[in-house]
């Protein structure tokens, strides 16, 4: 039994341009996300992809269709025991972005990776995930 507030629903942009995707480093954890987060009340899984994306790198975006969702029993960083639903989206950026050096926004670092090289990096959970399916095209 899932006690209360043990239950995460959060959503993201999978954003790629010219072979990179777009990822965001907080300072919390030791790898690299998919700009995501937490739904909040009376917020679509759709609106939340897209508030996450402007609050973590300044960008805009529109999206395109659903991706897998990925479910989870613990939290990757502490690995408390909680029930996590990560909704994915591919996005794409409003005005392309052109510029793929790293920079920082809000608090966040915010990188754009290879696809081909994504081994060469400390990266979350999902983002092997949707890899390993075939999502990240």
């Amino acid at each position: 039994m899932v006690m209360e507030g043990k239950f995460i629903v959060a959503s993201g942009p999978v954003i790629i341009e010219d072979g990179k995707l777009l990822v965001t480093n907080e300072g919390k954890d030791n790898f690299y996300k998919i700009p995501e987060g937490k739904i909040k009340k009376g917020e679509s899984l759709e609106q939340t992809c897209l508030r996450e994306l402007e609050e973590e790198t300044g960008f805009k975006c529109r999206v395109i269709k659903k991706l897998l969702t990925m479910k989870l029993d613990k939290k990757s960083g502490t690995r408390e025991k909680v029930k996590i639903e990560l909704h994915h989206y591919k996005c794409k950026l409003v005005s392309s972005s052109k510029n793929y050096n790293s920079f920082e926004y809000n608090g966040y670092k915010v990188k754009w990776i290879e696809i081909d090289e994504l081994e060469k990096y400390a990266i979350a959970p999902n983002i092997k995930f949707l890899f390993e399916k075939g999502e990240l095209k």
